[in-house]
Parts: C-alpha cells; sequence; structure tokens
C-alpha cells in the first residue's frame, strides 16, 4: 500500500512538473499578447492625435474660408 502511494506521489510530482512547464509556456504566450497589444494602443494613440491634428486643421480652414466668403458678399455691391 505504501508503495503504491509512493508511485502515486511520483506521478503527482511528474504531473505538477508538467503542468509549471506548461503554465510557463502560456505566460510567454501572454506577454506576446500583451505586448502586441501595447503596440496597437500606441499605434491608436497616435491615430487620434493625427486626427485630433486634422480636425483643428479642418476647422480653422472652414472658418477662415466662410469668413472670407461672408466678407466678400457683404462688399459687393
Amino acid at each position: 500500500m505504501r508503495e503504491g502511494f509512493t508511485l502515486m506521489d511520483k506521478r503527482f510530482e511528474a504531473m505538477q512538473a508538467n503542468m509549471d512547464q506548461r503554465l510557463g509556456q502560456v505566460d510567454k504566450r501572454f506577454e506576446q499578447v500583451d505586448k502586441r497589444f501595447e503596440n496597437v494602443q500606441h499605434d491608436i494613440r497616435n491615430l487620434q492625435q493625427r486626427m485630433d491634428s486634422f480636425m483643428r486643421w479642418s476647422f480653422g480652414i472652414t472658418i477662415g474660408v466662410g469668413g472670407a466668403v461672408i466678407g466678400v458678399l457683404k462688399l459687393w455691391p
């Protein structure tokens, strides 16, 4: 009976070692996925900054052209 328990303990230890090895591989995969998400998040931030800049320029040009058109129409006889 003790021999059977000893064999079971060895099997459990082997299974634990195998699970620890697999968990290490899974952790590496999660780290890679985290890095990829960080890169995507950085790209999205850059895109958002470009869009904000584009919106400011577009708004400024629209106001400028609208003001010029209104000025010309008011001065037109």
